[in-house]
């Protein structure tokens, strides 16, 4: 048998990961469907890196830390659930956690998500228990609904409409949105200008809703995979809450992803988030999982 071979690397081969990403149909990794988002965020920009582990010519597994979310995104071949290469990926992103907080003096729960119906899971944890990794009192929690039925029309205020971004040239006010909705400063012009470019984006189901002025006030990208489409992310400025904005995008998109063949729509949402859920539970949307984080306190200015 040859041996694995371990190396690092900046430069993304796509086709290459979403094999691994996909090996396993019924188990997908959490973010199987939403991971271009994730692949063009900041961790390139920050100098993390993505970790490549090789036997041959196939790739076994890959792994790469995400400041946005201070989280390890990883993939996994199915027969090397819970084995001692996942448990030496597992020390490699926390290596990488370590690394980042020196390197920028940032305090952070570094953290991995596996789903509780994933194959070999108790092997997986007591990896994670193993390298110092506590699981959190909360959970991501993922909903889903099928979108062979009736989808009203959006109900919208008056003076607000629903469209796609326009490209490069709302960059900057996205971006600024973003960070509204969310009290956060993670999202960046670069990030959105690689989203726009990933081989998998598709523009027309990348909204936003806009006020009379036509000026975005609110957001809701899609990702399809087959039939399979998601929600992430979805936000509303703080300025513009309370209109009913964050109800109308997710009935548009869900309209929007039926005209493009997509059968089940996903969304997940933090499980301490009531007004989100609520919102996904008013739509029609089932949970059908949920995703346990565990983590470790990054101490970066140690």
């Amino acid at each position: 048998m040859r041996p694995i071979r371990f190396r690092a690397t900046t430069s993304l081969n796509l086709e290459r990961l979403a094999s691994v990403l996909t090996a396993d149909p019924q188990h997908p990794h959490i973010h199987t469907v939403d991971m271009p988002y994730r692949l063009t965020s900041t961790w390139q920009d920050q100098g993390c890196e993505v970790g490549m582990w090789e036997q041959g010519d196939a790739l076994l597994a890959w792994a790469v830390y995400q400041p946005p979310w201070w989280n390890l995104d990883y993939a996994i071949m199915p027969s090397e659930r819970g084995s001692s290469l996942e448990r030496e990926l597992l020390a490699w992103g926390q290596a990488q956690m370590l690394d980042y907080g020196a390197r920028t003096g940032e305090e952070f729960w570094g953290a991995v998500e596996l789903f509780e119906d994933t194959p070999n899971a108790a092997s997986t944890i007591e990896h994670l228990e193993s390298l110092g990794f506590r699981e959190f009192d909360w959970s991501i929690v993922r909903f889903s609904i099928s979108l062979d039925r009736d989808i009203p029309e959006p109900e919208m205020p008056e003076d607000y409409t629903v469209r796609p971004l326009r490209g490069r040239t709302e960059v900057d006010r996205y971006v600024a949105l973003h960070r509204a909705a969310f009290g956060s400063e993670r999202m960046t012009v670069p990030w959105r200008l690689r989203t726009l470019t990933h081989p998998a984006y598709r523009p027309e189901i990348d909204l936003v809703v806009a006020n009379a002025a036509d000026d975005p006030v609110g957001f809701c990208i899609c990702w399809i995979r087959g039939d399979v489409g998601q929600i992430e992310p979805l936000g509303v400025h703080p300025d513009y809450k309370g209109k009913g904005l964050g109800r109308a995008l997710e009935q548009a998109a869900l309209r929007m992803m039926r005209s493009h063949g997509v059968r089940t729509l996903l969304v997940d949402h933090v499980s301490l988030n009531e007004k989100a859920i609520g919102l996904s539970l008013q739509t029609g949307f089932k949970q059908i999982n949920n995703a346990h984080r565990f983590y470790i306190d990054v101490d970066g200015g140690s």
